[in-house]
């Protein structure tokens, strides 16, 4: 015998997306967070490595040099540390209140307002992640090496 399962109500299916969203986003910025980190380090030291391989010339330790800046400056711009952090919290947060609300806890144990309640926990987990975006975003870039 087969069990039937409704599908997800409204207020479910905008939990569902807003967790997808931010795992999605998480991942995507741990990865250009880490790749930027770990390119900064072989790339710093490459300098001075170049300095002995290729005595008298400075081209290639200015190029790797510029591009330290060039990444330390992308990662002060694009704060992927920062948006790993904030998109792992509120996933983390959105996670828990589908739990709350699947399993019927509170205060998701009344039939008549479950749907509203989870809309309105998932709407207020993305407007703080926003208000913490805004003051991230609202910071001056840190110029590299600073």
């Amino acid at each position: 015998m087969t069990e039937k399962t409704e599908p997800p109500s409204y207020a479910m299916r905008i939990a569902d997306g807003s967790f997808a969203w931010y795992r999605t986003a998480a991942i995507r910025a741990r990865r250009l967070y880490r790749t930027a980190e770990i390119l900064v380090i072989i790339v710093s030291a490459l300098v001075p490595l170049s300095a002995v391989v290729f005595p008298g010339n400075t081209i290639v330790a200015a190029t790797l040099g510029s591009a330290v800046v060039v990444i330390s400056g992308l990662r002060s711009v694009f704060h992927w540390h920062e948006n790993y952090l904030r998109f792992s919290r509120a996933r983390e947060a959105v996670e828990a209140e589908r739990r709350r609300f699947r399993t019927g806890a509170e205060p998701y144990d009344d039939h008549q307002t479950r749907e509203a309640v989870l809309a309105e926990a998932i709407t207020r987990i993305e407007q703080e992640e926003m208000g913490q975006w805004l003051t991230v975003a609202a910071q001056p870039t840190r110029e590299p090496g600073k």
